[in-house]
């Protein structure tokens, strides 16, 4: 593996020969850098794995690879609806050996987080593959084995990503010793739907008779059963204060069992808006076994399955398929 990493980090120096050092006298002192080179997803599907966990590129790639150019100092992670990952190659365009390479961030995991040495171009060698490093932003998903959720945060993020080597120069006086710091810019913006339903004005966490408990029905996704007195059904209203939007159905329950539910309401509720459902949402204690189909007592929040955003409701979080609450009605 030792002479793997060597030929392959030899690339990187081939590489940057082919880029950035044309001309370049081997005896300057001129101060090179490091550069990372967005990896596009015609790229990634070539990437291999390693017995160790690297991940790395083949050398056919490096004609292509050569002609793009680096990030600049701006890493842009755009929209994150789940844990999103960036990655490129690490380029020595410069004429000497660099060490050390360290990456570090706030909130980004990288990987891997150290490289030993990129040699600079004259070393020789075969080329054989580009090793490369992966940037991570982390968002509401497993984190830690099945059911270790992240807390729901959404909206712009910034994080500053470091870069740091160093290189020797020698000459007739003797070597010296560079450190440097390269530092890129990281932004993007965290994506979900947080929905809350107010019933007479509270929040149906305060307004619920009884705690209501979450169960997981496999397939079929997550359910929550909720009693409210008549009077708090009398005026309620749905409200995303997400920034995605997220369908939304109330369903009359006589005939939901059979797949084929009676819909009431089918709409897609806007990042910021509320939708009235007051009189469309009776219990079924209201309905006493009489099928009205102009109400219904299940809200249903997502997709049928692979719901695009991660959302939120009642403090809870749903990454796959829907949420459906289900009221239960009480007198006063």
């Amino acid at each position: 593996m030792r002479k793997v990493l060597h030929y392959a980090l030899t690339a990187l120096a081939v590489i940057a020969l082919m880029t950035g050092c044309d001309g370049c006298d081997p005896d300057s002192d001129a101060v090179w850098e490091l550069r990372l080179v967005p990896l596009s997803q015609t790229e990634l599907a070539k990437v291999y794995s390693d017995e160790n966990g690297g991940r790395w590129l083949p050398a056919s790639e490096i004609p292509q690879l050569a002609a793009k150019p680096a990030t600049g100092a701006d890493i842009d992670f755009g929209e994150v609806p789940a844990t999103k990952t960036l990655q490129y190659v690490l380029m020595n365009v410069g004429n000497r050996d660099v060490y050390d390479v360290t990456f570090s961030a706030g909130d980004l995991l990288i990987s891997p987080e150290f490289i030993g040495v990129i040699p600079a171009a004259g070393e020789g060698g075969e080329i054989v593959a580009l090793p490369i490093v992966s940037f991570i932003k982390e968002h509401v998903i497993p984190i830690s084995g099945v059911g270790a959720l992240m807390e729901m945060s959404i909206g712009s993020f910034t994080d500053a990503l470091s870069l740091s080597y160093n290189y020797t120069l020698e000459d007739s006086a003797g070597a010296e010793s560079f450190d440097v710091v390269d530092e890129y810019s990281v932004a993007g913006e965290k994506m979900g739907a947080v929905i809350d339903i107010l019933a007479s004005g509270e929040n149906i966490l305060n307004a619920a008779l009884n705690t209501p408990e979450f169960y997981d029905l496999a397939i079929m996704g997550t359910v929550l059963s909720i009693n409210l007195s008549s009077s708090k059904m009398d005026t309620m209203a749905v409200h995303n204060n997400g920034n995605v939007p997220l369908r939304m159905r109330v369903v009359n329950p006589y005939r939901y069992d059979a797949f084929d539910g009676s819909t009431i309401i089918d709409t897609i509720i806007q990042p910021g808006a509320e939708v009235d459902v007051s009189g469309f949402v009776r219990g079924e204690t209201f309905f006493d076994d009489t099928y009205d189909e102009t109400r219904g007592s299940i809200i249903m929040l997502g997709a049928v399955r692979n719901q695009p955003y991660i959302f939120e409701t009642m403090n809870e979080l749903c990454i796959d398929g829907e949420m459906r609450l289900w009221f239960y009605e009480s007198s006063d």
